[in-house]
């Protein structure tokens, strides 16, 4: 589904979105055993994590329209980035996952996904899979592996970074040391959690021949360095702009909005910029560099 590239190398992708082919393919009568063939691989995907408790009722749902929409546009070969995306952020939540409660940094509902943190990773890169289905062409395959890489660099950067023995640093004042789980906080386990995850997610995606045409090596550059400079944007932004409450019941602080069953109590940061949009912006942002990196290459 993703349309060849003529040329071997990153820099002469540019924007050639190859209008024609794709907008054509697009009008074209589909098979409709196919498309339901993909809704039943994704709605199965995703009734085994409710199953496995990584997603709740209104997860479910907001995985389905993404998985499907992202199946529709870029093949089984985009869908696969995305599952090894969700098992690997699944995966490093319920890493010591009781310890990380037992210090109150924890995520809530056992880790399980709800509709919008799969919106905030995935809304994104569903959006490239329509564009894709619409008009084809490689600059959306770049910022789909973009997307998901900042998405998955920052999951795992989080979760590792809770179970660093460094006291983390505050990235827009490095020498500010904060409490672990706090927005901008920083370690070197995390750091290693970001690049590691952002190669494995640019490795899958060079294996697959997400962007055809493209030698595999640059693929996992391209990828890696829009998956950090995608998560560095989220630890700047969470720094600065993230709303920071504390919980009226616990006292504890926190990004959610509901902590301990009660609405939390701003501190400071913008009122609607919670976690969910902070990490919604660092896939635009890691979208935005991967695409840019293979102009400039």
């Amino acid at each position: 589904m993703v349309s060849p590239v003529n040329s071997m190398g990153l820099g002469n992708i540019l924007l050639a979105i190859s209008p024609g082919h794709g907008a054509l393919t697009a009008l074209l009568p589909v098979d409709i055993l196919l498309d339901l063939g993909e809704l039943a691989i994704v709605v199965a995907f995703a009734l085994l994590a409710i199953k496995a408790r990584a997603l709740d009722r209104g997860g479910f749902l907001a995985s389905v329209a993404v998985g499907y929409a992202i199946f529709l546009g870029g093949g089984w070969a985009w869908f696969v980035i995305i599952m090894s995306f969700f098992i690997l952020g699944v995966a490093t939540t319920l890493f010591r996952y009781e310890y990380k409660k037992s210090i109150g940094t924890a995520q809530e509902k056992g880790g399980a996904r709800s509709w919008p943190n799969i919106l905030a990773n995935g809304g994104i890169a569903a959006v490239f899979g329509l564009a894709e289905l619409a008009f084809g062409g490689s600059a959306f395959a770049l910022l789909y592996i973009g997307a998901m890489s900042a998405a998955a660099s920052d999951t795992v950067a989080t979760e590792l970074g809770l179970l660093s023995k460094s006291v983390p640093r505050l990235i827009t004042r490095f020498g500010a040391r904060v409490p672990p789980g706090t927005s901008g906080g920083v370690t070197e386990l995390g750091l290693l959690g970001t690049i590691v995850a952002a190669a494995a997610i640019g490795t899958i995606a060079a294996v697959l021949g997400v962007v055809q045409g493209v030698p595999p090596y640059e693929v996992v550059f391209v990828a890696t360095m829009g998956g950090i400079v995608g998560s560095i944007a989220d630890s700047v932004i969470g720094a600065t702009v993230q709303r920071k409450s504390v919980c009226i019941v616990c006292g504890k602080a926190t990004e959610s909005l509901i902590h301990c069953g009660q609405p939390t109590r701003r501190q400071s940061g913008v009122v609607h910029i919670d976690n969910n949009i902070v990490n919604l912006l660092a896939t635009i942002v890691g979208a935005a560099a991967s695409l840019a990196l293979a102009l400039v290459l």
